[in-house]
C-alpha cells in the first residue's frame, strides 16, 4: 500500500511541475509612436521571441489593446511550471525587417534579456517599455558626446593592446592622425562618416589583422541600395566579373570607367587606402576592394537610389552609359557563400596532380588535415607523379600546424617553420622533420592577392628556399604578421575594433621585404576574354609551363 501511495505522490508532483500557466505580456509603444517609429496602421507589428520558441518564429504576436492606447498585449500558455524563460520584444517593420530590443535588462548577463519564472497561476506582467537604440532609423545618428567617447575608447584599445602599433607608421604621425580625426567629430555626424574617421586611422597601422567591423544591426536599417556587380581589378582595368541579381545590363568582361560621374580609379584608390593590410600590401588591398566592393562603396560614398555607370563593353571601343538599380545586402551576401576546398585530383594523361587548399583554417581538425596530406602524398609517390600544382588562391591563412605539415612534404631538408618560439607553436621554431613520402618533383604554386596571414609565412618559406615556381599575382601577405586578434565593441556604437595581440609571427627567412608579398615568377592577369569564357587563365598557364618544360627536357 505504501508503494502505491508513494507512486501516486510522485505522479502528482510531476503533473504539477509540467502543468500549464497563462501569461499575459504587455508592452507600451508610446515612446516609439511619439518618435514616428511605430505605426500599426502602416503594418508595423510586435512579437515576442525567447527561449520558449528558440528565438525565432512569429507565433507570439501582441495585439493593440482595445482599452488602453499605445498598449499591446498577448496571452499565451506555457508549460513547465517553475522554469525561467528569457525573452525580448521584437518590432517588425516593412520588408520583414526585425528590430530587437536593445538590452532591456542590463543586469541580466544573458544579452540583457528579459526574464520571468513561470508560476502555477494566471500571470499578468506589468507594462514594459520597448527598449530601442539608435539602430532603428536611417541615417543612424549618435550624439557628439557618444562619438567622442567611442573614438577615445577606440584609440585606447589600439594603444593599450596592439603589440606593433608603430611598426609601419611612427608614433608621431599616427598620433597626429588620431588627434586630427577626433577634432573632426561634430554634431549630427552620421554613423558611416564616423566609421570612416576611425577607418582612416586603423588602415595606417599596416596590420591586416586590425580592422573595424560594422554591427549587424546597422544593416538592418541601412537602405538596400548596394552596387550589384562583382568586380575584378586587372592591372589598371576594373572589369565586370559577374552580376549579383541575375540581370545582365552590363555584360561580363566590360571595363568600368566611372560610377555616378566619379572615375572608377579614384573610387578604387580611396577604398584601397581605407583597407587594412600587412605592410600596406597593395595587392591585398585591391583584392579586398574588388571582393567587397558593394559594401565598401556604400560605407564610403553612400547609398544612391541608382548607379549611373560608364563602361566599355567587350569588343567595343565606344563608351556606353547605363543606369542600373541597386540590390539589397541579402542579395550581396547570398552571392558570397563559398565552401572551403581541400581536394586533390590528377590531370589525365599529364602525370600531374592538383592540390587545392583555399584555407589552412582547420583549427580543431588538424589531424584530419594531416591525414589528408598523408593520403595525397602517398598517392603522388605511388603513382610517380612528377609535377604538382599547389593552388593556394583565395587562401586567407589559418593554423600554422596545418601549413607547417604541408611544408614538411615540400621542404628541401628538415628546416624550421617559424623564426622564433611562439607560445603553442613553440615546436615550429625547430627543424620540421620530413615524412616518408617527401615530394621530390616539380612544384608550381598558384597565388593571388587573397593569400593572407599563415599563407604568407608558408609561401615565404617556399620562395626563400627556392622550392618550385609561383604563378599568378602578388601574394596579399608577407613573411611576417601579427595575430590572435580580439574584437571588443565600442560602448555606444557597437563598432567592433579588431586588434592583434601577438607582436609578430615571422617565418624562418632572412632579408625579405616586409612591405610586399611573394611575387610570382610568372605573372598572369585575368583579361576580359577569360571572364567572358569562364577560363581559369592562371591554371592554364601553369599547365602550359609543365608541358613546355617537359618538351624542353626532351629536346
Amino acid at each position: 500500500m505504501r508503494r502505491i501511495i508513494v507512486f501516486f505522490l510522485v505522479v502528482f508532483a510531476i503533473t504539477q511541475m509540467s502543468g500549464q500557466s497563462s501569461v499575459t505580456f504587455r508592452v507600451d509603444m508610446e515612446n516609439l509612436m511619439t518618435e514616428g517609429l511605430f505605426s500599426s496602421d502602416s503594418g508595423d507589428r510586435i512579437f515576442i521571441r525567447g527561449s520558449f520558441n528558440d528565438w525565432k518564429g512569429s507565433m507570439y504576436e501582441l495585439k493593440k489593446s482595445p482599452v488602453i492606447p499605445n498598449l499591446y498585449c498577448g496571452t499565451f500558455e506555457f508549460e513547465n511550471i517553475g522554469d525561467t524563460l528569457f525573452f525580448k520584444y521584437i518590432l517588425h517593420k516593412e520588408a520583414d525587417r526585425a528590430f530587437w530590443e536593445s538590452n532591456p535588462d542590463p543586469d541580466n548577463p544573458d544579452n540583457g534579456n528579459r526574464s520571468l519564472i513561470v508560476r502555477d497561476e494566471e500571470m499578468m506582467l506589468p507594462p514594459a517599455t520597448f527598449c530601442y537604440d539608435e539602430y532603428i532609423t536611417f541615417p543612424v545618428l549618435f550624439s557628439k558626446k557618444q562619438l567622442e567617447e567611442d573614438f577615445l575608447q577606440f584609440r585606447n584599445i589600439l594603444e593599450s593592446t596592439h603589440p606593433a602599433l608603430y611598426d609601419y607608421t611612427n608614433k608621431e604621425v599616427l598620433d597626429s592622425i588620431f588627434d586630427h580625426n577626433y577634432e573632426r567629430i561634430g554634431l549630427n555626424l552620421e554613423f558611416t562618416d564616423f566609421l570612416m574617421l576611425m577607418t582612416e586611422v586603423i588602415s595606417k597601422v599596416g596590420c591586416g589583422h586590425s580592422s573595424l567591423w560594422v554591427p549587424g544591426k546597422f544593416w538592418n536599417v541601412a537602405p538596400g541600395k548596394l552596387f550589384p556587380y562583382e568586380l575584378y581589378i586587372s592591372g589598371d582595368q576594373v572589369l565586370v566579373k559577374g552580376v549579383m541579381d541575375g540581370t545582365r545590363e552590363i555584360p561580363p568582361g566590360s571595363e568600368l570607367l566611372s560610377i555616378n560621374n566619379q572615375p572608377v580609379q579614384q573610387i578604387i584608390q580611396r577604398l584601397a587606402s581605407l583597407t587594412s593590410a600587412d605592410g600596406f600590401n597593395s595587392s591585398y588591398r585591391k583584392t579586398k576592394v574588388a571582393q567587397n566592393f558593394a559594401v565598401k562603396y556604400a560605407l564610403a560614398f553612400g547609398f544612391p537610389d541608382n548607379f549611373m555607370v560608364e563602361y566599355i563593353a567587350p569588343g567595343n571601343l565606344q563608351h556606353s552609359h547605363k543606369t542600373i538599380r541597386p540590390v539589397s545586402k541579402n542579395v550581396i551576401d547570398s552571392n558570397k557563400s563559398r565552401q572551403s576546398e581541400l581536394s586533390f585530383r590528377e590531370i589525365p594523361g599529364m602525370n600531374t596532380g592538383v592540390l587545392t587548399i583555399n584555407t589552412f583554417g582547420y583549427y580543431g581538425r588538424v589531424e584530419m588535415f594531416r591525414n589528408f596530406m598523408d593520403s595525397v602524398f602517398t598517392v603522388i609517390s605511388q603513382e610517380g607523379i612528377g609535377d604538382l600544382i599547389l593552388d593556394l588562391r583565395g587562401n586567407s591563412g589559418g593554423d600554422p600546424f596545418c601549413a607547417s605539415y604541408l611544408w614538411a612534404y615540400l621542404e628541401p631538408g628538415p628546416l624550421p617553420y617559424f623564426k622564433d618560439h611562439y607560445g603553442k607553436y613553440d615546436t615550429l621554431a625547430n627543424p620540421v622533420p620530413q615524412p616518408g613520402y617527401h615530394y621530390k618533383g616539380d612544384l608550381y604554386t598558384l597565388i593571388d592577392g587573397n593569400g593572407f596571414s599563415t599563407t604568407g609565412h608558408f609561401c615565404a618559406l617556399l620562395d626563400y628556399h627556392n622550392v618550385g615556381s609561383f604563378v599568378g599575382s602578388e601574394l596579399g601577405s608577407t613573411y611576417t604578421c601579427t595575430g590572435n586578434a580580439t574584437y571588443p565593441p565600442l560602448k555606444n556604437t557597437g563598432i567592433m575594433v579588431g586588434t592583434a595581440r601577438v607582436r609578430r609571427y615571422t617565418a624562418a627567412v632572412e632579408d625579405m621585404d616586409a612591405m610586399c608579398g611573394v611575387m610570382p615568377d610568372y605573372p598572369v592577369e585575368i583579361g576580359p576574354g577569360d571572364i567572358i569564357e569562364g577560363r581559369d587563365a592562371v591554371m592554364e598557364y601553369a599547365l602550359s609551363l609543365i608541358n613546355n618544360t617537359r618538351d624542353s627536357k626532351q629536346n
